[in-house]
């Protein structure tokens, strides 16, 4: 099978070829010199075809003609003269057509993710690539290193992608021999990720030589909170994003953002987040509690508590404080339960930052663990699978990040961790409970929502879709019909 950065590659070669034919009058001395470059990259040719599509016996046997007559003119058998030339050029002139509309627009496509856990940024775009019959998918999960204080820690979370994934190990995928026409990544800091850093190979400095199209899809979802113009938004913010060809964002308000920071506009494609389509689909039979959660949540209203981990490095202390207040709901409130998900990165982030922090945050998750009679109808979520933590849940508790902006699209009642934010989100600063929010507190909202008390139930509906795009669940179909489209374009204009 030829794919489409093979078959440029044909068709650069041929016009390159051409282009070499029309020399041979102009510098006869230079024909043996000329003569050798054209019969070797007809052999190129004629190599590819026969390892990758030998049922075109006609570009074959035209290509082999063409071999024939440059080893005739090689070894001065025949004359070059204009009407030699003229041949030789229609002959071309044909074998490029019939490789511009025999060999199909197939598209050979790598998925490069590192973290199983981010799976959902490029999940739904794979699944509209499988569908697709010109289009071959491979999914390529590339090692990584956990970075503490004193050493990098190697991880490969190949075995842990879902059964429907097929994987091909990194080992075994050569990107030379390859050459994918697009290459998606939800990584692109290389060097500046100072707690987990790709493997060298996978750069995109490296990656960028062995495709014409990388794409950036970001793991998280930009959150609502307004970008501050005197502090550049990290992603938009590293040299890498120069070795990137298109980069998805979730709404215009990023792409607007993304462009002050300096990225052309062309780079920037506004077609939202595959993670919405992901919290989209799952949504759809709420509420699912998991059997091995079942008997702590049954018949509770639960509180799903999202904690980033860098927080336990910049406000350590205020961090412990406020997940215990969290936890005196489940404590203090009949039939109330939460649902704790540290960020993945929490525990090596601290050992990373403050160490002299590991031993309370590792006793915490051991007591909760192993049921401590301290933190009753409480559990901790380790898993890969967030969805579960959503689909079991009644109300969501986070500081504005990622996973908050995904959970805008159920509707339900969501907690900022701080006190009202007023016109520094893009969204109603009405629809959203407040933990620290003095005139209706913590304590209050819980109890309030426990008992059936939701009065900002109507602020929330159709949040997402005010400010993210494709929020309706078709955000990776149109990701990977845009990429297709502007890989063909590109391709078609750089071949004419």
């Amino acid at each position: 099978m030829i794919f489409l950065k093979k078959k440029k590659k044909i068709i650069n070669l041929l016009k390159t070829t051409n282009e070499m034919v029309g020399l041979f009058l102009l510098h006869k001395k230079q024909v043996p010199e000329l003569v050798e470059e054209s019969c070797t990259a007809v052999e190129a040719i004629e190599k590819m075809f026969t390892e990758k599509m030998p049922e075109a016996k006609e570009i074959l046997q035209d290509l082999s003609l063409l071999h024939d007559i440059f080893q005739l003119v090689f070894e001065k058998k025949v004359k070059i003269d204009p009407d030699l030339i003229q041949k030789i050029q229609n002959l071309l002139a044909v074998i490029s057509d019939k490789v511009a509309k025999e060999v199909p627009n197939k598209l050979n496509i790598a998925f490069m993710p590192y973290k199983v856990t981010m799976w959902d940024s490029l999940a739904s775009i794979y699944e509209a690539a499988c569908k697709d019959p010109d289009c071959v998918a491979k999914v390529i999960p590339i090692p990584y290193y956990k970075i503490t204080a004193d050493k990098a820690i190697p991880v490969y979370e190949g075995k842990l992608f879902p059964a429907n994934v097929s994987i091909i190990s990194y080992d075994d995928y050569d990107l030379n021999h390859e050459e994918p026409d697009i290459i998606f990544i939800h990584n692109a800091y290389d060097q500046y990720n100072t707690i987990t850093q790709v493997d060298k190979r996978f750069f995109t400095s490296n990656l960028q030589q062995y495709t014409d199209m990388l794409v950036y899809v970001p793991y998280h979802i930009t959150s609502f909170s307004k970008m501050a113009p005197n502090r550049p938004y990290i992603t938009y913010a590293i040299p890498t994003m120069i070795n990137i060809d298109k980069i998805i964002v979730a709404g215009q308000f990023v792409k607007d953002a993304a462009v002050k920071y300096g990225i052309p506009k062309g780079k920037i494609l506004v077609l939202g987040s595959p993670k919405m389509d992901v919290v989209r689909q799952a949504i759809k039979d709420r509420k699912k509690i998991p059997k091995k959660w079942q008997e702590k949540l049954t018949n509770k209203y639960v509180f799903a508590l999202d904690t980033n981990c860098m927080d336990f490095v910049n406000r350590e202390f205020y961090e412990f404080a406020y997940i215990e207040q969290v936890f005196d709901a489940a404590r203090m409130i009949p039939n109330c339960a939460v649902i704790w998900r540290p960020h993945p990165l929490t525990r090596i982030s601290i050992a990373h930052y403050v160490p002299q922090m590991l031993s309370m945050y590792d006793n915490y998750i051991t007591e909760i663990k192993y049921k401590s009679s301290r933190y009753p109808n409480i559990i901790l979520d380790d898993s890969s699978d967030y969805l579960s933590f959503f689909k079991a849940s009644d109300a969501y508790i986070s500081a504005t990040n990622s996973l908050m902006a995904a959970y805008t699209l159920t509707d339900q009642p969501i907690i900022i961790s701080a006190g009202k934010l007023g016109s520094s989100i893009l969204l109603s600063d009405e629809a959203f409970y407040h933990f620290y929010d003095p005139s209706y507190p913590w304590y209050k909202i819980a109890d309030n929502l426990v008992k059936g008390i939701d009065p900002k139930k109507d602020y929330r509906h159709n949040l997402a879709s005010q400010i993210y795009s494709y929020t309706d669940g078709t955000s990776g179909k149109m990701i990977y019909q845009e990429i297709k489209r502007e890989v063909i374009l590109k391709t078609v204009g750089e071949t004419k």
